[in-house]
């Protein structure tokens, strides 16, 4: 049986179609999710899209945190599962606690910010996302976010081996340039820029496609 993938949608999500048909490439038998209602048994991995989840009102992923299928990514985890938040995503992992710190504002300039950006794989994690890339290697991928600014509040000390890619020029003001985290597992991440916009060359980049890639090699040997 194929590895299977969910992508959770919540309203206002806008880069559930993208995340899907990037799962489906790696190779994974994808469906949609309500976010109102638990997750499903038998999943392999659980993404998170981009967009603006309830509107981004209050704070970014706020009100989209305490949803019924977050509260079942750390039981998914537990077992073994993966899970990936993409911006928005991003942000809600760290609001609902599966992810620490905080997404702000970002800096100097505190407005959307919409480019092409590298981004460099960070340190030895064993993690099943990184599989595909080597330390110190840089993917191009594009940012879209508001809020992408991550904060620590005990600093870059406590999150130092926690970050899986970090900014090669920091557009936003993250605190130890950190462009994506990973939870003690291993098998959350979050990321701020969108990997999922950059799986085809058609799009611009295909540097993307390698954390799904990996991600469905895990699944698959872990099947």
């Amino acid at each position: 049986m194929s590895a299977r993938a969910t992508v959770i949608v919540f309203p206002g999500s806008n880069g559930d179609r993208d995340l899907f048909e990037t799962f489906e490439r790696a190779g994974f038998e994808t469906r949609y999710h309500d976010s109102r209602e638990p997750l499903p048994n038998g999943l392999d991995l659980v993404g998170l899209p981009g967009g603006f989840a309830y509107g981004d009102y209050w704070r970014a992923g706020m009100l989209a945190s305490p949803a019924a299928a977050i509260h079942g990514i750390k039981a998914h985890v537990d077992r073994g599962g993966l899970a990936i938040g993409i911006c928005n995503g991003f942000q809600i992992l760290v609001e609902a606690g599966l992810l620490p710190g905080a997404l702000r504002n970002n800096e100097p300039n505190p407005v959307y910010h919409h480019r092409w950006i590298e981004i460099e794989h960070v340190g030895e994690h064993d993690s099943p996302w990184l599989a595909g890339s080597a330390p110190g290697q840089r993917l191009r991928m594009p940012m879209a976010h508001g809020e992408g600014n991550y904060f620590h509040p005990e600093g870059p000390d406590a999150i130092r081996d926690r970050i899986a890619f970090r900014y090669v020029n920091n557009p936003n003001g993250s605190m130890g340039n950190a462009a994506a985290l990973l939870d003690p597992t291993g098998r959350i991440l979050g990321v701020m820029p969108h990997p999922e916009r950059a799986s085809l060359p058609l799009l611009g980049s295909e540097d993307g496609a390698r954390l799904f890639e990996a991600a469905h090699r895990y699944c698959e040997q872990r099947a």
